[in-house]
């Protein structure tokens, strides 16, 4: 299984500062799956987005021009994941699409099933460095505007925590390619994207699920995924909880509420067993709570990750 494998292309390009000293096309650094090189005049990070090397940045480097290669050329809106060493405004990437920070992680009281929320960064929003995000790309090639140009700072990313704690949680960004062996002990407490729609134990998966990662799923640098904290789980379950057990009750796909500054805006599934996104199917209410049935009461709601307005 593929995690996160849906890409994009994006260029961040600034004004020729003055005369350059080094030769056009000359290798300035190399950092794994980045490359800074002089061109068209500016010192240009080149990053990989199919890279299995691991990115490692020991000192900030100031750049002046961004080049992302990853392509994401496929259903614009399906949910992944992206970290960059970078921090811009959310508002450059306006046009590529939305950028969602994870609010939180917890049961739903109303439909009792797990569920993540969240948020989507205005266009005064900062894009951190080292930081995991929800993206839904509505293009696969972006510039960034005029007033966004500016020389950059590549964040050192060696030692860097790219964890982010919710409760018994974590949404983990990498920087490096990693693989889900039999016998790892992350595996059945792991979530991710699946990036396209395969079959896994007889069951069909859809692009864009969130699942639980399973054997031979791999990831790459510059994505994120979700892993249950094994040892927070066992000291709030007690002494004589047993991790198995605990892991038993994790669901077979959580929730994903997307929100902007309206309310809810969509809804997709994450498959906890091989780690990917499809549309949540069903009735849910406008706050993404999920509903037993249709509906009767006049209003706007989600079914099958649409919003449908009952009168």
């Amino acid at each position: 299984m593929k995690i996160f494998k849906k890409m994009a292309v994006l260029t961040l390009s600034v004004a020729f500062m003055g005369a350059f000293a080094q030769e056009e096309g000359s290798i300035l650094g190399e950092y794994g799956a980045i490359t800074v090189k002089m061109l068209n005049g500016k010192k240009t990070a080149l990053i990989s987005g199919t890279s299995t090397e691991t990115v490692e940045i020991a000192e900030d480097v100031e750049v002046d021009s961004i080049y992302y290669d990853r392509d994401y050329s496929g259903e614009w809106g399906k949910p992944g994941t992206l970290m960059l060493p970078f921090d811009f405004p959310s508002g450059c990437l306006s046009e590529f699409g939305q950028i969602y920070e994870m609010t939180g992680i917890a049961i739903n009281g109303t439909s009792e099933t797990w569920q993540i929320d969240a948020k989507q960064m205005g266009s005064n929003g900062e894009f951190s460095a080292n930081r995991p995000y929800f993206v839904r790309p509505n293009k696969n090639q972006v510039i960034f505007p005029a007033w966004c140009a500016g020389k950059t700072t590549m964040k050192k990313t060696v030692g860097a925590d790219t964890k982010f704690k919710f409760d018994n949680w974590e949404f983990r960004g990498m920087y490096s390619y990693k693989t889900w062996e039999e016998g790892d002990p992350d595996i059945g407490r792991v979530y991710g994207f699946a990036a396209k729609a395969k079959e896994v134990d007889g069951k069909q998966i859809q692009q864009g699920q969130f699942v639980k990662v399973k054997a031979g799923a791999y990831i790459r640098p510059f994505r994120g995924y979700l892993v249950y904290n094994k040892s927070n789980a066992l000291t709030k379950a007690g002494a004589n909880a047993t991790i198995a057990a605990i892991e038993e009750d994790l669901p077979s796909s959580i929730e994903v509420v997307f929100h902007d500054e309206e309310g809810t805006t969509a809804i997709y599934m994450l498959n906890p067993r091989t780690g990917e996104f499809s549309t949540a199917t069903g009735w849910y209410d406008m706050k993404g709570r999920k509903l037993d049935k249709k509906p009767t009461i006049k209003g706007t709601y989600f079914n099958n990750g649409k919003k449908v307005v009952i009168k």
